[in-house]
């Protein structure tokens, strides 16, 4: 057995969404990982759109906090603002359709 099938058999339960019924802003994002790390880019996207925005915030923060870039701060701050925009949105349409 290989780690993604061992995570894929391993989800986290959403307690929101057992205790609501209802989706939270942040759901399907398991499923996403785990299809982006078997390659499946279109598939990952379609199950959780922020997912991307928000690795890329995460890796830039570890590299900037590691080397210091000079308008690193910045760049932070419009990815944070992107990914945030980026899962509102996404959560939103998923709630309305």
């Amino acid at each position: 057995m290989s780690a993604i099938d061992w995570l894929e058999h391993n989800l986290l339960t959403c307690p929101y969404k057992s205790m609501t019924g209802v989706d939270c802003p942040g759901c399907g994002m398991q499923r996403s990982f785990i299809e982006l790390l078997r390659g499946n880019f279109f598939e990952s996207l379609s199950l959780y759109p922020a997912l991307i925005p928000i690795l890329f915030t995460f890796i830039f923060l570890l590299f900037h906090l590691k080397f210091k870039f000079n308008n690193g701060a910045m760049i932070l701050m419009y990815s944070f603002i992107g990914a945030t925009t980026v899962v509102l949105v996404s959560f939103i349409i998923k709630m309305t359709h």
